[in-house]
């Protein structure tokens, strides 16, 4: 009897200094993992109110790899357009949208832009997409939002950015989403002018961003199939001309005003046409995407908002002179889905070829279009 309880004592004694071998393995390697250098996209910028906060950059390469078929297209999948290289991963820069800022550089060779607010129904902030279009000034740049991150993913977007929210940095130092963060500034992407105080002085180029791209590894070929685009109706089917008015409150009240000889619309901010400070041109999309989606606070401290941009909603495109009206879609799990645009039909709607401008507007916020 003594002999049983002293074999079962020892098989036990053995288990246990089992379980705690494995116990601490599995405990060295997670923490191997966390400081290994491949894993460098864990880097932590000093104290803020948030305490330790993620300054974000670049995911290791080969990580998250889309496994879908490479895209070959002769035309760029967010504009339409012709260039050398239509098969380009997009880069998105996110931008000011504030007074001190305008003129603005680097909108009018955007081949997308998206515009949503950073504050609930107030301060919007722009992210300029470029996958032909090569401004050889960009700025100025600002803080990237992750509503901000879910629409670029769904483009297969490399997100350009000084700094970020809370939930934008933590996401980026996750590993869900790449970037090029001007608080690393790999290869000198980024750079600050003398002009404007600090944060409104950092700007950036494409050829700049381009260069930090390869030489980080990142993949440059895209994944996107894109949109489908068209060419401009003819003369004779376009109205005289229309105006159409986003009324966010004061500076960043916006409008656009149909021109019937070129079919694009050009922009104005607070009643002040929209002129690019790079190239002097009159920045006018071809077609305007006006995304009804709410907008609230977001969890946690710090005042950030949340544009409910995943799921679906109403949606008026402006284009031709006309308004088509449909409904947005984008899946809530999949951050790499992205926005569907579809008319009352349930058809994607195809584009006229030129800058396509996405909005998202809550609806309390006044939307109207005069048609002359």
């Amino acid at each position: 009897m003594f002999s049983r309880i002293k074999s079962f004592a020892l098989a036990h004694t053995n288990w246990t200094i089992v379980a705690v071998f494995v116990f601490l393995l599995v405990i060295l390697t997670s923490v191997y993992m966390w400081l290994a250098p491949n894993n460098s996209v864990r880097r932590y910028v000093s104290e803020s109110i948030f305490g330790q906060l993620p300054i974000g950059g670049i995911r290791p390469a080969g990580e998250f790899t889309i496994p879908t078929p490479q895209v070959n297209r002769e035309t760029s999948g967010l504009s339409g357009m012709p260039c050398a290289h239509p098969n380009r991963r997009p880069i998105g820069v996110m931008l000011a949208g504030d007074p001190i800022n305008r003129p603005m550089s680097g909108f009018s060779k955007a081949d997308m832009v998206f515009e949503l607010p950073v504050l609930v129904s107030n301060v919007t902030r722009l992210t300029g997409v470029y996958q032909c279009g090569e401004p050889t000034d960009i700025g100025s740049v600002r803080s990237v939002r992750h509503d901000y991150l879910f629409l670029l993913e769904g483009i297969d977007g490399i997100m350009a950015h000084w700094g970020g929210s809370y939930h934008a940095l933590n996401r980026i130092a996750a590993g869900e989403f790449q970037s090029i963060s001007a608080l690393t500034n790999p290869h000198n992407a980024f750079f600050r002018k003398n002009h404007l105080p600090a944060p409104y002085n950092g700007f950036t180029t494409y050829e700049r961003l381009w260069n930090a791209v390869e030489k980080l590894g990142i993949r440059t070929t895209t994944t996107f199939k894109g949109y489908n685009f068209k060419d401009d109706v003819a003369l004779s089917e376009r109205i005289a001309g229309g105006t159409l008015d986003i009324a966010w409150p004061g500076a960043f009240r916006v409008s656009y005003e149909y021109n019937k000889d070129t079919n694009r619309y050009q922009r104005y901010w607070a009643g002040v046409k929209q002129i690019d400070a790079e190239d002097k041109q009159v920045v006018a999309p071809s077609a305007i995407a006006v995304m009804r989606a709410t907008n609230t606070y977001a969890d946690g401290e710090g005042g950030y908002n949340e544009m409910a941009i995943e799921g679906k909603g109403d949606l008026t495109v402006y284009q031709d002179g006309k308004a088509i009206v449909g409904t947005w879609t984008k899946n809530e799990l999949e951050k790499k889905d992205p926005i569907h645009f579809l008319n009352d039909k349930g058809e994607p709607i195809v584009f006229t070829k030129g800058q396509v401008w996405v909005m998202a507007v809550d609806p309390a916020i006044a939307v109207n279009w005069q048609a002359k």
